[in-house]
């Protein structure tokens, strides 16, 4: 996603192939992207698929897992929708969204096919049956959700197997521990944890709203609450908390946040993003740090599930928390 939308990088393609082909090269299978990242606009569609393209051109494909969030349309200008995020969850919508990422990656077939956001006039019913079509047709060999509530998982299980849930998951996003976790798990679901690293922040090296590496458009500033002013320090002690028991590993703080999540389980799959063959190096060495029980459980006490300062986006209408009340336990 950082690649081509809602941050600041600046990465060329002749980088992004490079950087790709390292990260398959160190053992690194799992790729994710969604047909939306781009600029928020109709030119602007797909930008991340076509970089992508030039990327997977250059690999075995039999190496590599590709992921993609469809049914999020950002091309029609927000003057006439009234809003940018367009979420879609009809047949048709999901046929096109798996043949537009076909055609434009320059693949066969997709490895899993997630739906971006659930749609609040669609049932769940209807578009997994949809998803499910697309992997009888060869078109997918898997499907997965993204921010889905518990109620909405085991509906759409019950029409076709989820193989996994991609959902915010770090030290500093830990609300799905309490209901989604114990059902991914009840149902043999696996959880994907995008935003492994705090978008940035639990490196501990992103310590301004000044930091050069933020942009005057990128999306931290102004569509995440945590790191707006008045959050921002409250924040930065958690996090600098850490750094004693990173010292203890010798790994940097933001290494100690990946392993932590290593350290919930053998399902869940951290996706960190990143521009740089150095950072991916770093973060790929956080495979080999196992925390003791005592250092897991001092970390829960120098972070707390709920200590962070400011909800994760500005519009939390497009997480979970949307599907989560009796209503998603409904019927249609």
């Amino acid at each position: 996603m950082g690649w081509s939308a809602f941050y600041s990088s600046s990465i060329t393609e002749e980088k992004a192939v490079q950087l790709f082909k390292h990260a398959v090269d160190s053992g690194v299978q799992l790729f994710n992207t969604a047909t939306f990242y781009g600029p928020l606009n109709e030119e602007g569609f797909g930008a991340n698929l076509r970089l992508l393209r030039k990327c997977i051109a250059e690999v075995d494909r039999s190496k590599i897992k590709l992921m993609v969030k469809i049914c999020m349309d950002t091309r029609a200008p927000p003057e006439q929708t009234g809003k940018v995020w367009n979420l879609r969850g009809d047949a048709e919508g999901v046929r096109s969204d798996v043949d537009y990422a076909l055609e434009t990656l320059g693949v066969d077939y997709i490895d899993i096919i997630v739906l971006c956001r659930v749609s609040q006039t669609v049932p769940i019913e209807e578009t997994v049956a949809a998803m499910a079509l697309m992997v009888e047709e060869g078109k997918a060999r898997h499907i997965g959700l993204s921010e889905a509530s518990a109620p909405i998982i085991r509906r759409a299980y019950a029409v076709a197997p989820i193989y996994c849930i991609e959902q915010e998951w770090s030290l500093w996003t830990r609300d799905l521990e309490e209901d989604i976790v114990p059902t991914c798990r009840e149902l043999g679901i696996k959880i994907v944890a995008y935003s492994p690293l705090g978008r940035g922040f639990l490196t501990g090296q992103l310590r301004s709203r000044d930091d050069p590496s933020l942009g005057p458009n990128d999306y931290r500033l102004f569509g995440m609450p945590r790191f707006s002013e008045e959050n921002l320090s409250n924040n930065l002690l958690l996090v600098d908390a850490l750094q004693v028991i990173a010292n203890k590993y010798s790994c940097t703080v933001g290494q100690l946040a990946l392993a932590w999540l290593h350290a919930q389980g053998p399902d869940v799959i951290p996706i960190p993003g990143t521009s740089s063959v150095e950072h991916m190096d770093e973060n790929l060495a956080a495979r080999s740090i196992t925390l003791s029980t005592d250092d897991l459980q001092e970390i829960n006490t120098l972070f707390p599930a709920g200590s962070v300062a400011g909800d994760r986006y500005a519009h939390m209408g497009l997480t979970y928390h949307a599907n989560k009340g009796p209503a998603a336990e409904l019927d249609h």
